[in-house]
């Protein structure tokens, strides 16, 4: 998956997600064991949130 607007000091938005066994199009978050879709815009709005002052 392509990233964008990323900053080279910023880590890969990937590395805090698995890949669910059964299921190629989820992720489990690393952080928080959240079960995020692979597609779209989903695992950066997940990071984005993890990154704001009021989330986890």
């Amino acid at each position: 998956m392509a990233q964008e607007d990323t900053d080279a000091t910023e880590p890969p938005v990937l590395d805090m997600f698995d890949t669910e066994a059964d299921n190629a199009e989820s992720m489990v978050c690393r952080v928080c064991g959240s079960l995020v879709s692979a597609s779209g815009p989903y695992p950066r709005a997940h990071w984005d949130w993890h990154e704001t002052p009021n989330g986890a």
